[in-house]
């Protein structure tokens, strides 16, 4: 159901409590309810709440206390009074039957085991502080006590929240429904995460690649008992993190660091931090900080430094630090005020010890008086006159840290988001995929477990590796080995790892999931951390390439260890037998693979009416130079019909958010004609919303190609996609001049209306429930 009627929940005025209190939590939340409520009513018994609801029909929010008081008859009744959202703060579990019977009506669960949630705007239905503040960070938890400690440490610091949620044990909603409704929410710049169990791993990913793709998402994992809870962060999981584009923390004094940053810290194209400090071994330990988090240093100006040396005549300059000596208040301020004015430094950070003659009081007075701006971090160090000093920059809005590492560290999260977000963006090269016959690799398979075999014969994987393009012979070269698996993870599904090994020494495991491409595969190895040369790289990426392939084209793979030698010539050899263990019943493909396949299936040759035959596929992310360059042919006007603009450049960013995409969520489909099979001539696109009901539409057609039918094919492939992925309907804006489009619509069934926000706009939409009369394709 994804983020479905949760920002209504989340914008709730008017509560109905359902039921008497038994926990003293639970009374303080009703006495909460009772303060920040519109309106609140309450029941307790079955009588009295049918009453209710026959007496009212507003949007509010349902506070469940006693269960026995709540079934199917009593949900129905909820929510045609026009309630969306019900909180359930009980650790016993909701009825089946009851979530049954809210599904039809899309009325929303919040537990059990949920602490509640607080909204910047309205209401605090929660175990939240009375004085929280609002703000743009959307804090997201899994858990009350990690939420508890995060949000007092924030209203400490005088940062607030436009929302804060708990989910609890998500029975119903989960924190990647909410990632949704935070990627939506224009009041929210920010996101912070917690996460103690992912409960499908596919949804996750799709919801959190969303969110991230369009503001900073941090995210701190947690888990509760056992061994592995013993071992630090899941890897697989950090792994999945990062993939979707998410900054994570490893532990709850970096999610707060993380929190600082977002809020306090602006974000730059660059980070070049410049340390200063009253001495030469604070600017040690800056620099240092700085270098730990693979940060760059900033410099300064021959001319910056001179009127630095005005200021403070015993200043030095440093390899990334000025070292400002002892100096009088109104010195220091005008000396990091000439290095913020310094293109050279993005960032400033200031550590300050205090000493007897110079307490931080005047220091910070002098700071503020100057009004230097957010790219200035403070750091003051002790205790005593520190807590004042630190106390008084954080009211005044500025990111203040009590060690120079934790500066660092948050300035590293405010940069990893950018960097993250360039990684995923970047354009892989053209790769040549091996054509496989699956149906014989798949029969490969089935053989062995017609025969209840669930490990495949020497013979059988030998035959296997070889379709897959993977050595398949054993030579003993004494080169560099590495191990390539393919593994399950409960939460994320099947994955791919590559560790390089030597006798006894093992590198650092590197871990991806499929699909991979050629960048993707390149990162694997880069993680390994590991200086190899460029003959080593190319063969492990193809070998990567053929292990994905497998993962995604064989189910039944629950398991395959290969180790692979490559020698000096860059020739791949197997090293003993692979092992690669079947699953009898594989799981679905949503439960195996968390990244959505490429869609093969949809490619096809189409013929347009004046008998031109195109390619149509569904776009790679490989496509996006060929995209640049339709879009680049076109004429102004025919810019300005598809893009509502006049654009005369079309960045990579843009070009990227157009080729690489999640299939479960969009489909862009290509058009080349046969005879000219490098040009895309066409590009159709469907964006579908988080909850699955309904898809907006884009159409391109290249001038040299329209009148001929393309557009209409594309179009009704698009409607058919539609169709088959449950969509309600679809609909698009398209300019009043531009009569082709509204023409095509009408005769597809389209309705037109006017565009509620642009004058200039006609708004168009066709419903998908019915069974539409046959459409001419040519």
């Amino acid at each position: 159901m994804s983020g479905q009627n949760l920002d209504k929940l989340l914008r709730s005025r008017d509560v109905l409590a359902i039921g008497e209190p038994t926990t003293a939590l639970e009374r303080g939340l009703l006495q909460r309810l009772a303060a920040s409520a519109a309106s609140l009513e309450q029941v307790v018994s079955k009588p009295a709440l049918h009453a209710q609801l026959k007496r009212a029909s507003l949007q509010r929010l349902a506070v469940v206390f006693d269960a026995r008081l709540i079934g199917p008859r009593a949900i129905a009744a909820l929510a045609e009074s026009g309630c969306r959202g019900v909180i359930w703060p009980s650790a016993d579990p909701i009825p089946d039957a009851v979530l049954q019977a809210a599904r039809p009506h899309r009325l929303r669960f919040l537990g059990p085991r949920s602490a509640g949630f607080f909204h910047g705007s309205g209401l605090s239905a929660g175990e939240f502080p009375p004085d929280m503040a609002a703000g743009s960070l959307a804090l997201i938890t899994q858990s009350g006590s990690i939420a508890a400690a995060a949000i007092d440490w924030a209203s400490g610091r005088g940062i607030g929240f436009s929302w804060a949620v708990t989910t609890g044990a998500e029975q119903d909603a989960d924190v990647a429904d909410f990632l949704d409704v935070a990627a939506l929410d224009p009041n929210t710049r920010a996101v912070i995460l917690q996460v103690g169990a992912v409960r499908g791993g596919r949804k996750f990913m799709s919801a959190a690649r969303a969110c991230a793709r369009l503001k900073p998402v941090v995210v701190l994992q947690s888990r509760v008992g056992g061994r592995a809870a013993l071992s630090g962060a899941d890897p697989v999981r950090s792994a999945a993190f990062a993939r979707a584009g998410l900054v994570e923390c490893l532990t709850l004094d970096g999610l707060f660091d993380a929190l600082t940053a977002l809020a306090r810290i602006p974000a730059r194209d660059r980070v070049r931090v410049m340390t200063v400090g009253n001495g030469a071994g604070l600017c040690a330990l800056g620099v240092d900080a700085v270098l730990r988090q693979q940060l760059a240093l900033g410099a300064c100006s021959d001319e910056t430094f001179d009127a630095i040396h005005q200021l403070a005549p015993r200043a030095r300059r440093l390899e990334g630090a000025i070292d400002a000596g002892p100096t009088e208040p109104e010195a220091l301020a005008g000396l990091c005020g000439a290095l913020l004015a310094d293109p050279q430094c993005d960032y400033l950070l200031l550590v300050h010890s205090p000493q007897l003659d110079s307490a931080h009081r005047l220091y910070v007075d002098a700071l503020l008086s100057a009004q230097l701006g957010p790219r200035l971090v403070t750091v003051w160090l002790g205790l005593k006159t520190a807590l004042d000093a630190r106390r008084r920059s954080t009211e005044a809005g500025l990111a203040t840290f009590v060690t120079a590492g934790q500066a660092a560290r948050a300035l590293r999260y405010r940069w990893l988001h950018g960097r993250t977000r360039e990684l995923l963006m970047q354009t892989p090269p053209p790769s040549e995929r091996a054509v496989v016959d699956c149906e014989t690799a798949r029969g490969l398979l089935d053989a062995a477990l017609s025969r209840a075999c669930l490990t495949l014969d020497a013979a059988a994987a030998n035959d296997l590796l070889d379709r897959y393009r993977l050595p398949s012979s054993s030579a003993d070269t004494g080169a560099q080995q590495f191990e390539l698996a393919i593994e399950r993870h409960r939460e994320f599904g099947t994955h791919l790892t590559i560790t390089a090994v030597s006798g006894l020494l093992r590198s650092t495991t590197a871990r991806a999931f499929p699909p991979l491409d050629g960048l993707l595969a390149q990162r694997m190895i880069e993680a390994m951390e590991l200086a190899l040369p460029a003959a080593m790289q190319a063969p492990l990426m193809r070998a990567l390439s053929g292990v994905s392939q497998m993962a995604l084209d064989l189910a039944p793979i629950a398991a395959l260890r290969l180790t692979l030698a490559v020698d000096a010539a860059g020739e791949l050899h197997r090293s003993g037998d692979a092992q690669l263990q079947l699953d009898a019943q594989p799981a679905p493909e949503r439960q195996r693979l968390v990244l959505a396949p490429y869609p093969e299936t949809l490619g096809k040759i189409i013929v347009s009416r004046r008998g031109r035959r195109y390619r149509v596929r569904p776009i790679r992310p490989e496509d996006e130079p060929a995209l640049i360059t339709l879009l680049e042919r076109l004429r102004p006007e025919d810019i300005r019909m598809r893009f509502f603009a006049a654009i005369r450049y079309f960045s990579h960013e843009m070009a990227a958010r157009m080729t690489q995409i999640d299939y479960d969520r969009e489909l862009v489909l290509t058009a080349e004609a046969e005879d000219e099979p490098s040009l895309i001539c066409a590009v159709a696109h469907l964006v579908t919303d988080p909850y699955g009901e309904s898809g907006e539409f884009a159409l391109l057609v290249h001038h040299d190609h329209a009148g001929s039918g393309l557009g209409r094919q594309l179009m009704g492939e698009l409607l058919a996609h539609g169709r088959r992925q449950g969509l309600q309907r679809i609909h698009g804006d398209v300019l009043r001049q531009n009569m082709p489009m509204l023409a095509l619509a009408r005769s597809l069934g389209f309705v037109s209306r006017d565009h509620d926000d642009e004058p200039d706009s006609r708004h168009i939409e066709i419903d998908l429930q019915p069974s539409p009369a046959p459409v001419d394709q040519r």
